[in-house]
């Protein structure tokens, strides 16, 4: 009689017409870990997997099947049941966890347990171990930091973290940037991105930059928004970090004292504003007030000495973390004035003698000495400013020869070696 149902051949009546009885072992389990808020499916890796077997009515074939198989994940009193048994060869079969049940898994290590159809069982202890459910990921944010930093115009320059333990991965990291109206009643539209997240990435860094528009105010509030995603069951897929910025006046320079000086530099500066932070420096056309920017001395106060520069007037900026600012006048740098002559050029000793200094480049404070040395030397006596190439003045009595200089604090100085005498009468 030829039967035209399938029917199933125990594995064990089959291996024993061989006379061998194999006994399945587990040696690992992949993955050999995971969450346990979701589905699980696991491969046990060992020996002696040996499955029932179905005769196919159709082609007489035999087919390996799972049926017979039973086991189980956890410990006591806590066993939850595997399922959906499949056979991918003697040394590996596939088993699965349902989520409705994988949840009641205590945290930590569990055994794994199967039974073949004929009834033996292998276990392996401790051969998964269940992390529980995955936590959100974690986003660390090094730039922006949150104060008076950042300012109309400026730019927010943002370096982020967003990271999920293994066996987890992130599946997204994303910014959003928004903007209050701005007093001229316009508002910039919000600007969205997404970082580059490769497939199964733990670890995602991003920096970008984000400038602020200029027609907001001081005292504005502007928000980033970071979102970074992991492939946990909701809610715990998301992490949302909102970084409000409060938007902080821009620097000034409302002042520099004095506001000219000599070319040779040296000049004792003060600048006076706002917002000079530590770090702060200032130039003068392109070079550095001396020393090195000049001194904070508070936040209103800059302190140092002009660089040395061509004749004429130049910019003057400071440079802080806030952006730039500028004078609204200008620096003059003033030639040094230069002593041409000396009429008469000498007198008799013990006489007092009028005199005419002709050069170039005199101001109101330039003031002509007389003697061997500039730091010794005698001013003239009773002097008045005439042009700026003319000074007149008394040689007061004295013997001898002696330089004439024309000395400026501000701008310089020059001479005119032994330019005067006193002769004897």
């Amino acid at each position: 009689m030829t039967l035209r149902v399938g029917f199933v051949l125990c594995a064990a009546a089959l291996v024993g017409c061989a006379g061998n009885e194999p006994h399945p072992r587990i040696d690992a389990v992949d993955p050999a870990q995971a969450y346990t808020d979701r589905s699980i499916w696991l491969t046990l890796i060992g020996s002696d997997f040996i499955p029932s077997f179905r005769i196919d009515p159709e082609s007489g074939a035999r087919v390996a099947t799972m049926e017979g198989f039973s086991g189980r994940i956890g410990g006591e009193p806590n066993w939850e049941s595997l399922i959906d048994f499949g056979w991918i060869g003697p040394t590996q079969i596939s088993v699965g966890l349902a989520r409705e049940h994988v949840g009641d898994l205590p945290v930590g290590p569990c055994d794994v347990e199967i039974t073949d159809p004929r009834g033996r069982v292998a276990r392996l202890s401790a051969g998964f171990f269940a992390l529980g459910f995955e936590p959100p990921p974690f986003v660390k944010v090094t730039s922006p930091v949150i104060g008076p930093n950042y300012v109309p115009g400026g730019t927010i320059h943002a370096v982020v973290t967003a990271t999920s333990p293994p066996p987890g991965h992130l599946t997204a990291l994303t910014w959003i940037y928004t903007e209050p109206k701005a007093t001229d009643g316009t508002q910039r539209a919000p600007v969205t991105a997404s970082c580059p997240s490769p497939p199964g990435a733990t670890s995602i860094d991003c920096i970008f930059d984000v400038t602020i528009s200029s027609n907001l105010s001081a005292g504005m509030t502007v928000n980033l928004v970071i979102t970074a995603s992991n492939d946990a069951p909701q809610p715990n897929n998301q992490t949302v970090e909102p970084l409000p910025i409060r938007l902080t006046p821009r620097p000034t320079v409302s002042s520099v004292k004095p506001p000219a000086g000599g070319v040779a530099g040296g000049t004792n500066v003060v600048i006076q504003g706002s917002g000079f932070e530590t770090g702060s420096r200032a130039y003068f056309g392109t070079s550095l007030l001396i020393p090195n920017g000049g001194i904070v001395v508070n936040g209103e106060t800059i302190s140092g000495y002009a660089p040395a520069h061509v004749a004429g007037a130049v910019p003057v900026t400071v440079q802080s973390r806030l952006g730039f600012a500028s004078w609204d006048q200008k620096f003059e740098y003033k030639l040094r004035p230069q002593i041409l002559s000396i009429s008469p050029a000498f007198a008799l000793e013990g006489e007092d003698k009028l005199v005419q200094v002709t050069g170039a480049n005199f101001t109101n404070t330039t003031i002509i000495y007389l003697g061997h040395a500039l730091a010794s030397a005698a001013p003239l006596d009773g002097a008045w400013f005439v042009s700026d190439s003319e000074i007149d003045g008394v040689v007061r009595h004295g013997s001898g020869q002696a330089t004439v200089w024309a000395f400026d604090a501000d701008n310089g100085w020059t001479s005119l070696p032994n330019g005067f005498s006193w002769i004897a009468p």
